[in-house]
């Protein structure tokens, strides 16, 4: 398994106007899970040429600022990002950039000009290499928890305070999960392969409290 540094350093491409109401620990050099939501939970991302231009502005917001990306994903009403920044600038004006760009394009792109698109964002610190790797297995994890993508029988399991996949069911799961394009996952899977993704939902869980740390979603 590869330690959180390499991971971060295997990402090639590296990818990313409103203030922003609550309080956020901002830290040099640090590893953020974020969560960016859109507001009241819009699908306002509903088709792929939308969440390629988040993915395409959050590439460039990324080469910017220095950060590195060790996965993402992008929904139609929410993102996560594991991240690590650098001292080129700090976090939120990389936050600022990603959301402020985006919506711009977004509403060029509805013919909404001027629509409110992004609500918030949530940012947690994983402590330890544990939770490293829990967030990065949450962030694939999440097409299916959505319904974007399924496999027959496939479901999430609470277990001992864990969402787990059922084992024998992951390789159809990893087969899955590359079929949708906003992701990290494909990433990884070309690279290292469904055996270095196997052992990583196999050895470090998901804690069950993520399981809710989505925004609702509006009809």
């Amino acid at each position: 398994m590869l330690s959180p540094e390499q991971v971060q350093d295997s990402e090639w491409w590296l990818m990313v106007k409103k203030e922003f109401h609550p309080p956020h620990i901002y830290q040099d050099d640090s590893c953020y899970f974020l969560t960016g939501s859109v507001v009241h939970g819009q699908k306002l991302f509903d088709s792929e040429p939308k969440r390629d231009l988040l993915r395409d502005v959050l590439k460039e917001a990324i080469q910017q600022y220095g950060i590195r990306l060790s996965a993402w994903v992008i929904l139609a009403n929410h993102y996560h990002l594991l991240i690590k920044t650098s001292e080129v600038a700090p976090i939120w004006k990389f936050i600022k950039r990603l959301h402020g760009e985006s919506a711009i394009k977004l509403n060029k792109f509805d013919q909404k000009p001027g629509r409110k698109v992004w609500y918030q964002y949530w940012d947690r610190f994983p402590r330890n290499e544990d939770d490293f790797w829990g967030y990065f297995n949450y962030i694939h994890i999440n097409p299916i928890k959505h319904g974007y993508v399924s496999v027959a029988g496939n479901q999430l399991l609470v277990e001992n305070g864990n969402l787990q996949l059922p084992i024998d069911q992951i390789p159809d799961v990893n087969q899955c999960l590359a079929l949708y394009p906003h992701s990290s996952f494909h990433f990884y899977l070309d690279k290292y392969g469904d055996e270095f993704l196997i052992n990583a939902f196999r050895d470090y869980p998901i804690p069950d409290y993520l399981a809710h740390d989505d925004p609702p979603a509006t009809p």
